[in-house]
């Protein structure tokens, strides 16, 4: 995808206020990204040209359907592929790498996203729910998708696992491969018999983690575990558990026996490492 083409043969501009070659480039990006919509550009073996086009959307579209496989079963065909190539044709990329692409899409699904509730704040039709874009849990769906893309690509962490039980006076730290997630949806769940229209009745909270076997994985949490986690790169083990007591309002032997079992816990999952 390129950047910073206007749509739809809008120019952004008269015809002799900017070269030739930028025209044709123009042009060329304008029919790539969306042939059915842009006139294809003059000069070119239309055979060609239309191959051109199919492979630049074959590419896009393969890399979001093995990331975003979930959401895209829940889309349909139909519904995945106008999403698409409408990504393809509106969206306007902040970076050139394939890599990147799936970020961008989610950039994309949250612009439709903010779309919508304008319109729907002036009071104009919205777009039907039965818009994959617009399904209210899309957003979060594809994030929870794209965190395992994004973890099995990840470099490997330096840090050294091991097997042996930790203790209160261990210095631990949250794995740079274990990411603490929250939704307001039970992504983990979504499919095409389970469609929520609202958030869950609580926060869904998880934790993401590439082990020492590169496997990624997903643990569920909560709130508090996730607090002491964060609070493991804050202090060392016992001054967290002495904070998270406070903050709980509680003595600290409870906090601290119960903490320690989930550390363990934790770190038996490649989520906690010592320091």
């Amino acid at each position: 995808m390129t950047s910073g083409r206007p749509v739809d043969g809008d120019r952004g501009g008269p015809e002799d206020a900017r070269p030739a070659f930028q025209s044709v480039q123009m042009d060329f990006a304008a029919y790539i990204r969306h042939p059915d919509l842009n006139p294809m550009p003059p000069g070119i073996e239309k055979r060609r040209m239309r191959i051109y086009a199919r492979l630049f959307y074959n590419n896009i579209e393969s890399i979001l359907a093995k990331t975003f496989s979930v959401f895209r079963e829940v889309a349909g065909d139909e519904p995945w592929h106008a999403m698409v190539r409408d990504f393809v044709h509106r969206h306007r990329a902040e970076s050139p790498y394939y890599a990147q692409v799936p970020e961008e899409f989610m950039e994309y699904l949250d612009t439709c996203r903010g779309e919508a509730s304008t319109t729907a704040d002036e009071g104009r039709p919205t777009t039907s729910r039965a818009d994959p874009a617009l399904l209210p849990f899309a957003l979060e769906l594809c994030h929870y998708e794209w965190v395992r893309m994004a973890l099995d690509r990840a470099p490997d962490a330096d840090c050294a696992f091991d097997d042996e039980p930790v203790t209160i006076d261990d210095a631990l730290a949250l794995s740079p491969l274990a990411w603490p997630l929250c939704y307001a949806y039970a992504v983990q769940d979504i499919g095409p018999d389970f469609l929520p229209e609202e958030p869950a009745a609580a926060p869904t909270w998880l934790i993401a983690c590439r082990n020492r076997h590169d496997e990624v994985t997903f643990t569920k949490s909560n709130a508090v575990t996730t607090r002491l986690l964060n609070l493991l790169g804050e202090a060392d083990t016992r001054g967290a558990f002495k904070t998270l007591a406070d903050e709980l309002g509680s003595a600290s032997e409870p906090v601290e026996r119960t903490g320690l079992a989930t550390l363990n816990r934790l770190h038996e999952q490649d989520i906690v490492v010592r320091i």
